[in-house]
This record gives structure tokens, sequence and C-alpha cells, in this order.
């Protein structure tokens, strides 16, 4: 078994090589071409290969098995924590493993609070907090409010990123029928972000989205 991952980096020649061993592959020999970038690959490797599509693995899923590994380890593993693990995995069982494994190293309870250390994330808390000083236009609290994630160990981009996934989720509860379907949020989560995106307008939220966007860009 041939494993060839970021396929879509090979050059035009690399592919006019693989060419004639893809059309007529000895009996015993299995070509597994792994890549994020399909629409890269000329279509006439494509034409010669089965496709299969992974999904991003649901946050549910990954939650009952971090805790099923946890039990077995002997792990203690709060919900939270899990849920929290399992969000910034975006989908990646291996990235959640790996993140609950650097969570345990210190042989200690692993909470929220643990993995977002570990992580480098910023509390959801700390966060809406911001966004009400934006709403009430408290200039002091703002500034309060970056400085204590720049004199943290906190990535100022990546706290920059959360806000702006916030914002995210605010204008999903207000566009959306059904926004708990949409959004990936523990059940008091979605209802502080609800109660959050009430006080806001629809207009103020798209603008501020806006240029959190835009400082982002400038940002990185």
């Amino acid at each position: 078994v041939y494993i060839i991952d970021e396929v879509h980096m090979l050059s035009m020649a690399a592919f006019n090589a693989l060419l004639k061993t893809l059309e007529e592959p000895p009996e015993h020999v299995v070509f597994i071409l792994a890549t994020t970038e399909p629409h890269k690959l000329p279509a006439t490797i494509i034409s010669r290969c089965q496709r299969f599509d992974f999904r991003r693995i649901d946050t549910a899923s990954i939650v009952s098995r971090l805790t099923e590994i946890a039990a077995a380890e002997g792990i203690g593993l709060d919900e939270g924590a899990a849920a929290l693990i399992a969000r910034l995995a975006q989908g990646g069982m291996r990235d959640a493993v790996s993140t609950l494994e650097l969570c345990a190293g210190d042989g200690g309870r692993v909470t929220e609070d643990v993995v977002r250390a570990v992580a480098g994330v910023a509390d959801r808390g700390h966060l809406l907090r911001t966004a009400e000083a934006v709403l009430a236009r408290d200039i002091e609290a703002i500034f309060a409010a970056v400085d204590k994630i720049y004199a943290s160990s906190l990535d100022i981009t990546v706290f920059w990123s959360d806000l702006i996934g916030l914002y995210r989720d605010m204008l999903v509860i207000k566009s959306t029928k059904n926004p708990r379907a949409c959004l990936d949020l523990t059940e008091s989560e979605f209802e502080e972000t609800a109660a959050l995106a009430r006080r806001f307008s629809d207009e103020a939220l798209a603008a501020q989205s806006e240029l959190a966007d835009d400082a982002l860009v400038r940002m990185t």
C-alpha cells in the first residue's frame, strides 16, 4: 500500500510519470492519494481513481470518544472540558485526542480552564464582557479587556478570532429560525450569547463583524 499525502503538490511531470502505473496497477499494489484540494489534481488522475470524501466528525461523537478514552486511562475529564476540546479540534479526532493528552499531562483533572490554558484560547465569559463593553461604548473596559489578553500567555490574534466567532454566533442567532442546530455551544453558552445578541441591532452586528474581520487581516 502506497499512501501519497498532499498529492496535489506533485508536479505535472510527476503526475504523468504516475499515470501509467495508475492505469495498469499490479494486482498486489494499492495507491491511496490523499489531498485536501482535489480540484488541483489533473482530470486524467481523478478519472482513474475511486473517490472517498471524508467529513468532519461531529462534536458529540468526539466528546463521546474522549469520555471513553478518559475513563479507560483513568483521566478526570469534565464534561465542559470535553466539549471545548471537541470544538477546538474542528472535526478532527486526532487533534482532539492529542489535546486531551496534553491537558492530562500533569496528572490533574482536565477542566475547561486547563484546556484554555493549554490551547491558548480566551474564556468565553471574557469574550462576552468585551462585546458588552463595545455595545456600551465603554472605552476603559475595552482597553482593560485587551490589556488582560496582552499581559497573559494568550495570542492576541487568537483572542480576536474568538471574538469574531462570538459575533458570528450572535448573527446566526438573530438571522436563523433554529440557531441551536447551527451552533456548537453548550446550553448555558447559547443562552448567554442569545441574551447578548438581543441587545445588538442587526446593523451593528454586521458592521462590527466586518470591522473585526478587517482588523484581523491587518493583524496577521
